[in-house]
């Protein structure tokens, strides 16, 4: 220290010279700040991997610099024509700009009125646009103003909003209010040193004082942050001020005041700062020792905006050098000037609370502690530590994004502004039938999550399953089709019944015909005997000749009617030609039907492998395998019974057109008989030809006679076929019958069974879907989910597991089953920073806790006062809690405390919590000749004021926090207030004598008190 004052002028010129050379290098805070202290989730989280998933395939297909903004035009009521017309010029000029602005994409009812449904609000008070925008190197600020400026004169209530511009804001917010902290800081700090002080020299100190230590950290933490990456946040200017200020001016004043004290006791300046250090100066320093100690502990934390608090240990080591090197400067130049005007004296007097308090806690310890208990175990018991991830509470709803989010909350739902992201990443790409399959299983799995409102994916792209590959509908459409089946089937079993019915009723006619061939065979053969009677007996020629010609007309009337009955089998043969050809089109369509159908039963097969143990299912299969192969034989049948039909035909021809040549020749007969009754001559010269006619004749009457025969057997197979083939119809009837129930069961069935038919996969508008949700290598894929809940909202964050558990269900024992899932959006986001400032928040405590206790071990030469110091440094945090939990969440209806408030709430009040203790026990150490409750009395009498007013400096500079309008500072700074002035006023003077009292000489175990 003599060395110190010695060389007075060189210290602060070597401050000077580090400020200047400091503020030079280093680079502006706030734009670092906006640069690096935006809150990222660390590797390892599924939001993390999301973004990195998806970031990787924007790379890989050429993007990956955009970025997606929400464009909304509100009204508190429903727009008006002119306010829809502005809103499509705002649009327009958004286009006219595209290339300037960076933007990739508008996707806007205005262009595209399909999307009317979806980016127009039913009550008609919003209207929705998405942007997708190339960031082209820009700042968000700079691109959130040239967004905002396109659109300036357009005369309708407007906004954009997302996540990064939610941030932009409450950095924006952030740095203003750190310029309203500053400026308060410094008015109150001034304002409290002429009143302690009552001097106009000793305010300077403090504030010139903690002002280059600021400066230094700050410049140093700037170099570190651009340098070497250090991690700072929108908090680390703001604990700076605050923290430096508030124990540096307590820490100035304890130096100040001991100071003029010793300057009554020692002749020589030099003498009194030595004595001054010795004494106050060992204090400051383990004070500042446990606050930087605190505090470094936080770089043990994985989180950034946690890290970022360890700023403060590199501003406090530099607050103590200053401390003990700028401070005793101002001692050794000034002296006793330090105090002008003033003449009283500059220490603090005894404190009468205190003094009170202190002798009840030592003298009534039951007490005391019942009166520590009233205060703080109301509100331990009902802190239930609810916390708030809610950014949207963090500032007011006036400025843009925030009031952007809230007119689509409040037109479309909360969700819908900032859905979260299902990203699936696979080894194969994932465009088959298969995979589409599954999309829709894990669609289904996520949409039974609670909260869900709304599910977007390959198979549901507008947020409901596609209806036509619903199997309900589908199985709608194959009911119709069997039932128009079954009905044809109908119609064909009564029309071959029919025709059975018919060749029955022609057997009698056949068996006729049959009949009167033989009886005209027989008449042949006696018309060629009466000719060879008459070649032997010319006598009986004219007999003869007259019953030839009466037996040949005879003959002629016979075949005219063989002839007709023919003619009116071969029209029955032709109806029954057409009948078949009928029911071999009806039984085509039938098999087609039929093989569509074990399609179907294949896919409900695979989407409902239970249906393989269910009877009534098999049965229902058995049924339609059974009826196919009858089917088949049925038509094989058919085609035979076509080819009979052919010969039939042919035949039935040959047999008219023989009975047309034989009337002819008949007639020819006739008129050879009539010559012969006018010429003997004539017939003796045509008798052999006569003779060889009928032979001729009688043949072709047998051959007539054989083929009606034949005819009348072919019939009867064909009768019995066309039976049997009514009988089977009659059963494929009755199967489809079955299947058309059973299918009838499951177009009712609301279970949402989907099957995607193999040609959609090519179509145009498939492909774009796929587009939208794959990547184009179709390995990796996205689904939206919608929640009802504010995506901000611990009720939305609660349930973001059960998405990632809903996936890994849908995709256990499938091809999906290894894939990578991972879960993205604000909600995911916000899930991951609980999971981590949880471990951190563990972390640090007992890094911090075990740090601040090594050091008051130390300096206390004890293991009992650092622990009962820690424990009500403990009980104080957690009352401070619960006051602040009643205050907000329970009366003024905040969703929670801001989630990083406790993890700074802890360092902070901790860390300063404990330089009341080292106040208070660093002087009950010092009075060692007397016994341990006088010393406990003494020292409470004498540090009272000290520490109360120090609480007062410190709650101001945290006050000053309060302006700010961040809510997290607002509550941060609530804490520490409450904190400091419950520890101040009530845990430290009724709770530690009492520790003392109780322990007695084991206070300093296992050392022995120092003499």
């Amino acid at each position: 220290m003599y060395a110190i004052i010695k060389n007075k002028w060189l210290v602060l010129v070597a401050w000077i010279a580090l400020i200047v050379g400091l503020f030079m290098l280093a680079p502006n805070m706030a734009d670092l700040v906006r640069e690096k202290g935006q809150i990222d989730v660390p590797e390892g989280y599924s939001s993390t991997l999301a973004s990195d998933i998806m970031e990787n395939v924007q790379e890989q297909e050429g993007g990956g610099d955009d970025t997606q903004v929400a464009l909304v035009f509100h009204s508190e009521e429903k727009l008006t024509e002119k306010e829809i017309q502005e809103a499509e010029k705002a649009i327009r000029a958004l286009e006219n700009k595209k290339e300037e602005l960076g933007i990739a994409e508008i996707l806007t009812h205005f262009n595209e009125e399909v999307l009317e449904e979806q980016l127009v609000s039913k009550d008609g008070k919003a209207i929705l646009t998405s942007l997708t925008i190339e960031w082209k190197d820009r700042e968000p600020k700079e691109l959130s103003e040239a967004l905002y400026e396109t659109i300036e004169d357009v005369k309708i209530d407007h906004d954009y909003t997302s996540n990064w511009l939610i941030n932009e804001d409450l950095m924006t917010s952030s740095q203003e209010g750190l310029k309203k902290t500053e400026g308060i800081t410094v008015v109150f700090i001034l304002v409290v040193l002429l009143l302690v002080f009552r001097s106009v020299v000793a305010p300077v100190i403090p504030l010139l004082t903690v002002g280059f230590s600021y400066l230094a950290a700050q410049s140093i933490v700037s170099i570190l942050v651009d340098k070497l990456d250090f991690p700072v946040s929108s908090y680390t200017q703001i604990f700076l001020v605050a923290i430096l200020f508030g124990i540096g001016t307590d820490y100035c004043i304890l130096l100040l005041s001991r100071y003029k004290e010793e300057l009554t006791h020692y002749e020589h300046r030099a003498d009194a700062i030595v004595a001054t250090y010795r004494n106050a100066g060992r204090t400051v320093f383990f004070s500042g020792l446990a606050v930087m100690i605190g505090f470094a502990a936080i770089g043990f934390s994985k989180f950034v905006l946690y890290q970022s608090a360890a700023a403060v240990a590199v501003g406090v080591g530099l607050l103590l050098i200053a401390l003990f090197t700028i401070v005793p400067f101002f001692m050794a130049v000034l002296g006793g000037k330090i105090f002008w005007p003033s003449k009283s004296t500059a220490e603090h007097g005894e404190s009468k609370f205190w003094g009170v308090v202190g002798q009840f806690s030592l003298k009534r310890p039951v007490i005391a502690l019942l009166i520590v208990a009233a205060v703080c175990v109301p509100f331990l018991v009902t802190y239930d530590g609810k916390l708030s991830y809610n950014s949207l509470e963090e500032i007011s709803g006036d400025v843009h994004s925030i009031r952007a989010f809230n007119a689509i909350a409040d037109s479309f739902g909360p969700g819908e502004s900032m859905p979260t992201q299902i990203v699936l990443k696979n080894d194969e790409a994932m465009d088959s039938i298969e995979y589409i399959n599954l999309v829709e299983e894990i669609s289904k799995q996520l949409a039974r999550v609670p909260l869900v409102d709304t599910v977007r994916s390959v198979t549901r792209p507008t947020g409901e399953p596609i209806e036509d590959f619903l199997i309900a509908k589908q199985a709608d459409t194959l009911q119709e089709g069997l039932g128009e089946g079954k009905e044809g089937l109908d119609q064909i079993s009564s029309g071959l019944k029919e025709a059975s019915d018919g060749l029955e009723s022609s057997a009698p006619q056949l068996e006729q015909a049959t009949a009167g061939i033989g009886e005209l065979v027989t008449g042949t053969s006696q018309v060629q005997s009466g000719l060879t009677e008459i070649q032997t007996n010319l006598a009986k020629i004219e007999d003869g000749i007259r019953q030839g010609a009466a037996g040949s007309a005879q003959i002629k009337t016979e075949l005219g009617n063989m002839k007709s009955g023919a003619e009116q089998l071969l029209a029955e043969y032709k109806k029954l030609a057409g009948a078949y050809g009928q029911m071999g089109a009806g039984l085509n369509e039938l098999s087609a039907a039929l093989a569509s159908t074990e399609q179907y039963f294949a896919a409900l097969e695979t989407s409902y492998p239970a249906l393989q143990m269910d009877e009534s299912y098999q049965r229902l299969k058995g049924t339609v395998q059974t009826v196919q192969p009858q089917l088949a034989g049925v038509a094989s049948g058919m085609a035979e019974a076509n080819a009979g039909f052919s010969v039939i035909n042919e035949n039935q021809q040959k047999i008219v057109s023989g009975l047309e040549q034989f009337i002819v020749g008949i007639d020819k007969q006739l008129a050879g008989l009539n010559q012969l009754a006018n010429g003997q001559g004539q017939i003796v010269d045509n008798m052999p030809k006569l003779t060889s006619g009928l032979a001729g004749i009688r043949d072709g009457q047998q051959q007539l006679a054989d083929g009606f025969g034949e005819l009348g057997g072919q019939l009867g197979q064909l009768t019995d076929g066309l039976n049997q083939s009514v009988d089977g119809l009659n059963q494929i009837s009755d199967g489809l019958g079955s299947a058309q129930d059973y299918i009838k069961g499951l177009s009712e069935n609301e279970n949402g069974a989907f099957y995607l038919p193999p040609e959609v996969l090519e179509s145009e508008d498939f492909v774009q879907v796929l587009d939208t949700y794959m990547s184009e290598d179709r390995k990796v894929m996205t689904i939206d989910v919608i929640l009802e809940a504010n995506p901000y909202s611990n009720e939305a964050i609660n349930q973001v597991d059960k998405l990632n558990e809903a996936v890994k269900s849908a995709t256990a024992n499938t091809k999906l089953e290894n894939a990578v899932v991972a879960v993205g959006g604000v909600t995911r986001t916000n899930a991951d920073l609980d999971a981590i400032s949880g471990e951190d928040y563990s972390r640090t405590v007992v890094l911090m806790l075990v740090g601040i206790t090594i050091i008051l071990v130390i300096l206390f030469r004890s293991m009992i006062m650092p622990a009962y110091i820690i424990a009500s440094l403990i009980l104080t945090f957690y009352t401070s809690m619960g006051i602040n939990e009643a205050i907000f969440v329970n009366l003024l209806g905040y969703t929670g405390i801001s989630w990083a408030v406790p993890f700074f709430g802890f360092v902070i009040l901790i860390a300063l919590g404990v330089d009341y203790s080292i106040f208070l026990m660093d002087r009950f150490n010092e009075y060692k000749d007397l016994t341990i409750r006088e010393a406990m009395l003494e020292s409470m009498k004498k540090m009272g004021t000290v520490i109360i007013s120090a609480a007062v400096i410190l709650g101001g500079t945290f006050a000053a926090m309060m302006p700010s309008g961040m809510l997290s500072l607002l509550q941060i700074a609530s804490i520490v207030l409450v904190g400091l002035f419950l520890y101040a006023l009530v845990i430290l003077p009724l709770f530690i004598p009492v520790m003392v009292r109780t322990f007695g000489k084991a206070n300093w175990w296992p050392f022995l008190r120092e003499k």
